[in-house]
């Protein structure tokens, strides 16, 4: 009689814990979320600046009156273009990583729970000053 007690219990016990470390998983997958699209608005920055100095080198070299200055503006255009090249790749791998974690944490079938979700992720953004 008292395993019939007991066996219940413990049951419930368990599966409070399973509840519980499901919880603390989410709670690590926001939090990486969060490090991956604060690093991904660093990135979109980056690729901005390094936009204009690519156009600003190329505007230069237009105007370049001597061959040194060419010379010159030409080696760090090449520079450029090689890390835009890098940049490019990091955004595009950062990207994927986190549209994949999206889709794993967000849920689309109910609304309510995603606007739940949407709302609790920007105020983490908030908190660590991406957003």
């Amino acid at each position: 009689m008292k395993y019939i007690v007991i066996i219940p219990l413990l049951l419930a016990l368990f599966s409070c814990n399973k509840a519980g470390k499901a919880g603390n998983a989410n709670k690590e997958k926001m939090e990486q979320l969060a490090d991956r699209s604060c690093r991904a608005k660093s990135l979109n920055k980056q690729r901005f600046a390094l936009a204009d100095s690519i156009r600003f080198a190329q505007d230069t070299l237009g105007h370049a009156k001597t061959t040194a200055d060419s010379a010159r503006l030409q080696g760090r255009l090449k520079v450029y273009l090689a890390h835009k090249a890098v940049l490019l790749k990091q955004s595009l791998a950062l990207a994927d990583s986190i549209r994949m974690q999206m889709d794993s944490l967000v849920p689309y079938t109910d609304k309510a729970a995603e606007n739940r979700f949407n709302a609790s992720f920007d105020s983490l953004l908030v908190k660590r000053g991406c957003k």
